[in-house]
């Protein structure tokens, strides 16, 4: 398996190997009773979007009307991470362009975990090694999707930020 972030987050196939893998990276779930029963659910990274002096947790929210957005506080606007497509207008010779809805929830996580793992942890942090999707597997193929302390050990994940290197087990 290549040691490439963005290799590996093309490798992420069901949605418990994304929970489980937001369970490592420490994402949370922080859904509200409303946003849940109205179809949403918002996830949390453990990083924050720095601003003059300010700072606000980075959350990403997927809706069952098929998108998933950037929903980070003090943005202009929760944009949309859909891929797009381009379409004809029914005037002329003009295109507009249009979202790609996700319909299914398993597909909508593994697509955040992918853009995640993409736009937030890769090349520059270096956080997943080659076990890191290894070890996911591994607990869920023995019906363990969380992760235990005795086992992280084993992972060797590591963390580097701001030059900075943290260890996760």
């Amino acid at each position: 398996m290549s040691t490439d972030i963005e290799y590996m987050s093309t490798e992420i196939r069901s949605a418990r190997e994304a929970m489980t893998l937001f369970k490592i990276l420490g994402i949370k779930d922080i859904t509200t009773e409303r946003q849940r029963k109205n179809g949403t659910t918002v996830y949390e990274l453990p990083m924050q979007k720095v601003y003059p002096g300010a700072s606000y947790p980075i959350r990403f929210a997927t809706y069952s009307n098929g998108y998933v957005r950037n929903v980070t506080e003090y943005l202009a606007s929760h944009y949309q991470i859909n891929k797009t497509k381009q379409v004809p207008s029914d005037y002329g010779d003009y295109t507009h362009t249009e979202r790609i809805l996700i319909s299914k929830w398993e597909d909508r996580l593994i697509y955040l975990a992918k853009f995640i793992i993409k736009n937030y942890y890769r090349k520059t942090t270096n956080i997943i090694s080659d076990h890191a999707l290894d070890y996911v597997r591994r607990e869920l193929s023995n019906h363990e999707p969380y992760v235990s302390k005795a086992t992280l050990d084993e992972c060797d994940i590591q963390v580097i930020i701001n030059g900075h290197r943290y260890n996760l087990s």
